[in-house]
C-alpha cells in the first residue's frame, strides 16, 4: 500500500509538471529576406552569384546591358555643353545691349533643362546594376545570364542568415508570464539537436479565434549548422509562480518533482 501511495504521489507531481511545460511547433526564419527584382527592361550581362553562395553588403550581384542608356547620357552631356556655350555668348551680347534679357533667360532655361536630362539619365543608369542590400546568401536564382527581363521581374531571392529567428505561435494566456528575454529551448528535426533561445519580441496582435499570439525568438550562441526553413519544437520549461503571484522562473530552470520515501 505504501508503495502504491508513493507511486500515486509521484504521478500527481509528474502530471502537474507536464501540464506546466509545453512543446510547440517552431520554425527558423531569416532576420532579413528579400526578392530582388529588375527595375528596367534589359538583358542581363552579369550574374555574379550562384544559389547558396554568400555575398557581402554592397557586392555587385547583377548587371544589365545599358549601352543605349549610356549613349543617351553622353548625348545629354553634349547638349549641356552646347547650351552653356550659348548662354555665355548671349550673356556677353546682353551686356552689349545686342540681345534682350528675355533671350538670355531662355538660354539659361535651356541649360537647366539639359542638366535635368543628365540627372534623369543618371537615375536610369543606377538601375543598370543590383548591389547587395545586406550580407547574406542566395536562396534561389530565378533567372540566367543573358536572359532578357522586364521591369518588375524577380531576379534573386536572398536572405541574411547571420542570426536566424524562431517563430512560434503560443497561447495568448501565456502573456501573463512570457516576456522578452524569457529563455527556452528549440529542438530541430533536421539536426536532431536542441539549441538555447530567448524571446526577442511579442506579436502586436492576438488572434481572436485561436486565442494565440506569434512570438519571435533568437538562437543564442554561435551555431553554423542552421538554415532558414528548419523546423521543430520550441520547448518552454515549467513556469514557477510565487504564492503571491510574483515572479516566473527562467525557462532554463528545471522544475522536476521529487519523491521522498518514508518508513
Amino acid at each position: 500500500m505504501r508503495i502504491f501511495l508513493l507511486l500515486l504521489t509521484y504521478f500527481v507531481f509528474a502530471t502537474a509538471y507536464a501540464a506546466e511545460s509545453a512543446e510547440i511547433r517552431a520554425q527558423l526564419n531569416a532576420q532579413h529576406a528579400s526578392i530582388l527584382s529588375s527595375e528596367m527592361a534589359a538583358k542581363i550581362v552579369q550574374l555574379n552569384v550562384q544559389e547558396g553562395e554568400r555575398f557581402k553588403q554592397g557586392d555587385l550581384l547583377v548587371a544589365f546591358n545599358c549601352a543605349e542608356q549610356q549613349a543617351q547620357l553622353k548625348k545629354a552631356q553634349a547638349v549641356v555643353q552646347a547650351a552653356e556655350k550659348t548662354y555665355e555668348v548671349n550673356s556677353r551680347l546682353t551686356k552689349l545691349n545686342s540681345m534682350s534679357p528675355l533671350e538670355l533667360e531662355m538660354a539659361a532655361a535651356e541649360v537647366a533643362k539639359a542638366k535635368a536630362d543628365i540627372a534623369l539619365m543618371g537615375a536610369v543608369l543606377q538601375k543598370c546594376t543590383i548591389t547587395a542590400p545586406f550580407s547574406g546568401r542566395v536562396a534561389e536564382r530565378l533567372v540566367q545570364r543573358y536572359q532578357y527581363v522586364k521591369a518588375g521581374d524577380p531576379i534573386l531571392d536572398i536572405l541574411d542568415d547571420s542570426q536566424l529567428e524562431v517563430t512560434v505561435l503560443v497561447p495568448s494566456s501565456w502573456l501573463k508570464w512570457l516576456k522578452p528575454g524569457y529563455e527556452f529551448k528549440v529542438f530541430l528535426e533536421e539536426t536532431q539537436r536542441e539549441y538555447p533561445a530567448k524571446v526577442k519580441m511579442l506579436g502586436a496582435r492576438i488572434d481572436a479565434v485561436s486565442q494565440s499570439i506569434k512570438i519571435t525568438g533568437i538562437i543564442t550562441g554561435k551555431v553554423d549548422d542552421l538554415l532558414a526553413g528548419m523546423s521543430g519544437r520550441a520547448v518552454f520549461a515549467a513556469a514557477a509562480t510565487a504564492k503571491d503571484g510574483g515572479s516566473v522562473a527562467s525557462g532554463s530552470e528545471s522544475m522536476r518533482p521529487s519523491v521522498a520515501a518514508h518508513d
